[in-house]
């Protein structure tokens, strides 16, 4: 019985110590930093959208007023603001698709 709970505790913290082993080994900032270019984020070198501004949201269509809460993130040098929060992990799924509208 005791040789059984040694064994499952052993084999319950194994995927443990392979997630230290992964930690370790993540690429140097600059090699991260290149992979990101491109990359859906918020580069705050672009201005935010302005409260008030109107726009339209890149993933329904939808005319909207910007907001203090509404969600913008950046992709390719350009903010993209959108009508509701749902909309920015769609948009960050396909962001290509998305930023011809």
């Amino acid at each position: 019985m005791k040789m059984k709970l040694v064994l499952g505790c052993a084999l319950f913290a194994l995927p443990f110590a392979a997630c230290d082993k992964k930690a370790s080994t993540s690429p140097p900032p600059s090699v991260a930093a290149a992979a990101l270019a491109g990359a859906v984020g918020n580069d705050p070198a672009v201005p935010k959208l302005a409260v008030g501004t109107a726009a339209k949201c890149p993933v329904t269509g939808e005319d909207f007023t910007v907001k203090d809460s509404t969600v913008q993130v950046t992709y390719n040098g350009k903010r993209y603001a959108f009508c509701c929060a749902d909309c920015q992990p769609t948009f960050a799924k396909d962001p290509a698709k998305y930023a011809k509208n």
